[in-house]
């Protein structure tokens, strides 16, 4: 694995590559984007599937999201989708530009809110060869219609007029407002899904000095208005391959994700006694996600 920059102007972004054991001169790789969630970092989910990727064969990419971890970008944290999209652009970018990958051979993966993002950028960017997703969230549709499609979406407009408050307290002098994306006690969170949230972001787990669980308040306006799905019944033709778990509360985003698309050549897995979070890093969900990852890359890629 190697600590790499590229550009995403005005921003310098921040990755991990990680490359196959072993690369034969003059040989060209297929190489995979990783996506990480929500607040997430290179470090964690993304990373461990770049590593497990790299393992498979494939050159992979796992970075920061712009505004977060070591990328450039302020407001620190701030979680723009619009951003988190063309960030995945920039990184198949820096890929083209690499003397070991085959530029026409780039997928992405993304897991979480990554996933969501993972599957917008393909709708336009046509680089991108085949799409896999793990947990997949459309953020902006789980603000609306909550966790497990259970909320009324009016109930979100009030947090378009705390964003709208927050931005105006900010242009005349008040400190960046910050609102948490983790439960901070486990007691706190209000499905089994965000409590595990809660051990993976905020303990041992897989705690990062670099994503700190939180983001700033005018974050969403834009999240609460954003749709990652919008038009993948025209727009989303690549191959694509969705993975979740069954015990996952964000189960039918995933599967909502599988239905609409284009892609003549799709495929749907649910992992048995997978969570959401769950999903991100033990070791038998990775390795059941990954039984069909791998292939799936080297039959499309």
């Amino acid at each position: 694995m190697h600590a790499v920059c590229f550009a995403n102007p005005p921003l310098v972004m921040a990755g991990h590559l990680h490359m196959p054991a072993s690369l034969q001169p003059g040989v060209r790789y297929p190489a995979i984007v990783c996506v990480h969630p929500s607040g997430g970092v290179k470090e964690q989910t993304a990373g461990l599937y770049a590593a497990r990727l790299a393992e498979a064969g494939f050159i992979a990419l796992a970075f920061d999201a712009s505004y977060q971890g070591e990328s450039g970008g302020e407001p620190r944290q701030l979680e723009n989708p619009y951003a988190r999209v063309e960030d995945i652009s920039a990184a198949v970018d820096y890929l083209t530009t690499l003397e070991w990958v085959d530029s026409g051979r780039i997928g992405v993966m993304g897991i979480c809110a990554g996933g969501g993002y993972a599957a917008h950028a393909a709708m336009m960017d046509t680089r991108i060869q085949a799409i896999g997703t793990v947990s997949a969230v459309n953020y902006g549709q789980m603000y609306r219609q909550g966790w497990e499609n259970s909320a009324k979406p009016q109930e979100c407009l009030a947090l378009r007029d705390l964003a709208m408050a927050a931005r105006t307290a900010e242009a005349n002098g008040e400190a960046i407002q910050y609102l948490p994306t983790t439960p901070e006690r486990p007691e706190d969170a209000p499905h089994p899904d965000l409590a595990e949230a809660f051990d993976y972001y905020r303990t041992d787990r897989a705690r990062h000095g670099n994503a700190p669980s939180k983001l700033p308040t005018r974050s969403l306006a834009q999240l609460v208005t954003y749709d990652a799905f919008s038009k993948v019944e025209l727009f989303l033709t690549q191959p694509l391959l969705v993975i979740a778990g069954s015990d996952a509360g964000t189960r039918w985003m995933s599967e909502a994700l599988h239905q609409r698309a284009a892609s003549q050549e799709k495929e749907l897995l649910i992992v048995e006694g997978g969570t959401h979070i769950g999903m991100y890093d033990l070791p038998h969900l990775v390795e059941a996600a990954m039984d069909r990852l791998a292939p799936f890359y080297k039959t499309h890629l």
